[in-house]
């Protein structure tokens, strides 16, 4: 049975590594599949923090000490939840025979899971996200132009000393 292509290092047999030896080895070969799939630890750790520190009342310079069994908990939690919410959106996706999951895919996969309470600051974040990203688009346009038009300046000037125009211009 042939094996599947993955994107994990895997061990290379004794043969297939002598006939390439200037590759340098992967990164760490023994990953396993759930570690792959982990969220990174410090983004999750800032999250849970910050987040307990302002539910204490101590704002964000409150010191929150969470266990890191705990800690494991909470990434393992957020990792199912993103799983089940991408695993519904798609539902939603494949309902309107699309193959491309979009912000509303992800809003109504919410809102049939039971989590509405998020629909609301979700689409505030997500107004405010596209905002600056369409400012952020036309001042990258605007620059794109300005780059243009100079570009377009520096070219006339050789044109017009074209040693070739000025004999047309001796011509006449």
């Amino acid at each position: 049975m042939p094996r599947k292509a993955t994107k994990e290092a895997e061990p290379q047999p004794a043969a297939a590594a002598q006939e390439e030896p200037a590759q340098a080895p992967a990164a760490p070969a023994a990953m396993t599949e759930a570690e792959v799939e982990e969220l990174p630890k410090a983004i999750v750790r800032r999250l849970v923090k910050d987040k307990l520190a302002h539910v204490a009342g101590g704002g964000e310079g409150a010191e929150v000490i969470v266990n890191k069994d705990a800690m494991a908990a909470f990434a393992e939690s957020a990792r199912i939840f993103i799983h089940y919410l991408s695993a519904t959106a798609n539902d939603m996706c494949m309902e309107s025979k699309r193959q491309t999951i979009n912000a509303d895919d992800v809003l109504k996969a919410l809102d049939e899971m039971e989590f509405s309470e998020f629909l609301e600051p979700l689409r505030t974040s997500l107004q405010e996200f596209r905002n600056k990203n369409a400012d952020r688009k036309s001042e990258a346009s605007k620059k794109q132009k300005e780059k243009r038009r100079k570009l377009n300046e520096e070219s006339l000037p050789q044109k017009e000393n074209d040693p070739a125009d000025d004999a047309e211009e001796n011509d006449d």
